[in-house]
């Protein structure tokens, strides 16, 4: 006899699922953000590739979120790891906006929803590992 998946998501579930991914999400910032600071005391210029290697290390860091959080979950990856995304996005937009970052609404609503695509195909692929 098969095992039946239980559908219904409970809060405590969702939370720890979401958290988890959180976790894992700003983690991998913060280490970005280390070896960032690292090359540029070397001497490095990065600067005039600032947005796309900002860009770049959040869809990443969103996509290691959604892993972590299908992995958690075992079961609706794909909303878990939407509900991440805009977790993550609102976090950051809302961070960038405190520090006087002039950022555009209309490009950040475009950025947040790749970011909810990006976040529910990592909570796709978390749920199968």
């Amino acid at each position: 006899m098969t095992k039946q998946e239980n559908p219904i998501l409970s809060l405590r579930l969702v939370m720890s699922s979401v958290f988890t991914g959180l976790k894992f999400s700003l983690s991998f910032l913060f280490i970005v953000i280390i070896l960032l600071v690292v090359t540029f005391l070397l001497g490095w210029d990065w600067s005039s590739h600032e947005q796309i290697i900002y860009k770049y290390s959040i869809y990443t860091a969103i996509v290691l979120g959604g892993l972590a959080t299908g992995y958690k979950s075992k079961t609706k990856g794909w909303l878990l790891g939407m509900i991440l995304a805009v977790v993550v996005w609102l976090l950051v937009f809302l961070v960038g906006k405190s520090w006087g970052l002039d950022l555009n609404i209309k490009a950040g609503l475009i950025n947040g929803a790749i970011a909810v695509i990006l976040g529910s195909l990592g909570g796709i692929v978390g749920i199968n590992l």
